[in-house]
Order: C-alpha cells, then structure tokens, then sequence
C-alpha cells in the first residue's frame, strides 16, 4: 500500500471495517486541505491585489513639486 498526501494508491477491495474508515478519514481530510488551501490563495489574491491598486494610487498621487501643508 503506497500513500502520498495528495496522489494515492491503494486498493479498496477486501479492506476491514477499520481500514475503510482510516481510508474514508483521510480522503475528508485530504478534500478539506485542498478546501483551506484553495480558501486561503483566494484571500492572499484579494489582499495582493489591494495592496498593489493602494500602492500605486500613492506613487501616482505623489507629486514632487507639491507643497507640503
């Protein structure tokens, strides 16, 4: 039985009770990291994407020949 975090192989055929629990466990918990990690890309996405349009709304704001108040 070979078992990577994301890309797994095993054999679902004559497994016992248990392991066809621990199976079903570990897929939820593979679908809900994918989930979070998806969630969390969208939020860092959104805050870059803020960031940049704050960013240069000041650079293009910023005139060297104004006055200071």
């Amino acid at each position: 039985m070979q078992f990577d975090h994301l890309n797994f192989n095993e054999y679902d055929g004559l497994m016992s009770i248990e392991d066809l629990r621990a199976l079903r466990l570990r897929k939820k918990k593979i679908e809900t990291d994918k989930k979070a990690r998806k969630y969390i890309l969208d939020i860092n996405q959104r805050y870059r994407k803020m960031s940049t349009r704050k960013s240069n709304n000041f650079l293009r704001n910023m005139n060297p020949f104004k006055k200071a108040a």
